[in-house]
């Protein structure tokens, strides 16, 4: 399900994105996975208003579980849960909650990126202080930080963004390729999309580096609006079926042919 968690940029006018946000407390979108004509489970993410430590924060939500047959053969119920600060969005404090048939697994990650100049820490329930690069995110948090920070800096075709992330007690860098402007026809409607090819690695789910792609609206919101897997057993797609709470406008979106 983290794979849901993938992000990337806007393409808008840069003075006009300094201004705009991309999502605010109350966004709600929900996902249908299937492979073929098989429903193999749903995915929430939402924005609820949140605190830490008395602080105003964005409490990101993802969960996504099976259904039906996939369901019977492999169990999944997995929450990430991200506290952000609503300024830099860098993360306060995060959950990983993992229920995969028999395997559990909870760990907790709290963050500070103002203590140092230079760098930025987090303790980890699971393995302790780590010093990792200056406003680095968690796998959730670096979602909304894309779509916030990098609204005024559009992309260029096949260029690559990176950002660094750590992520199951690992640091590792997020990096994605933009491909261009696609439609992608969707039970809304028509939807105008960034086309973004994420750097996956090879070996034990996919064959090739370029077997995942992201269809983000092309618009203020920057939302996802589809997720195909190419793996071993074949295609496995994630579409946007519900959308409430969003900040801007869904310009994006066609009416139906």
């Amino acid at each position: 399900m983290v794979l849901l968690v993938i992000v990337i940029v806007l393409i808008v006018n840069p003075l006009h994105a300094q201004h705009r946000k991309s999502f605010v407390a109350g966004e709600r979108l929900k996902y249908k996975i299937y492979y073929g004509f098989i429903n193999g489970g749903v995915a929430v993410l939402e924005v609820r208003k949140g605190e830490h430590k008395g602080r105003v924060a964005h409490h990101l939500y993802l969960n996504g579980k099976t259904q039906g047959i996939a369901n019977t053969l492999y169990n999944v119920d997995d929450t990430y849960e991200s506290f952000t600060d609503t300024a830099t969005d860098w993360p306060y404090f995060s959950i990983r909650n993992i229920h995969e048939n028999r395997y559990r697994h909870y760990s907790t990650q709290e963050w500070d990126h103002w203590s140092r100049s230079d760098s930025s820490i987090v303790v980890s329930s699971k393995t302790g202080r780590v010093v990792v690069v200056k406003g680095c995110q968690d796998i959730l948090s670096s979602f909304y930080y894309f779509r916030h920070a990098l609204l005024r800096n559009p992309p260029q075709k096949d260029k690559l963004t990176r950002v660094e992330v750590y992520f199951t007690d690992e640091k590792f860098p997020l990096i994605l390729r933009y491909k261009g402007i696609e439609k992608v026809k969707t039970k809304f409607g028509v939807v105008e999309c960034m086309k973004f090819m994420p750097v996956v690695q090879t070996g034990r789910v996919f064959q090739s580096k370029d077997d995942m792609t992201i269809w983000f609206s092309n618009d203020l919101n920057c939302i996802p609006i589809r997720v195909r897997f190419d793996i071993f057993v074949g295609a496995v797609y994630c579409d946007l079926v519900e959308y409430s709470g969003l900040c801007n406008p869904f310009r994006s979106l066609k009416s139906k042919k």
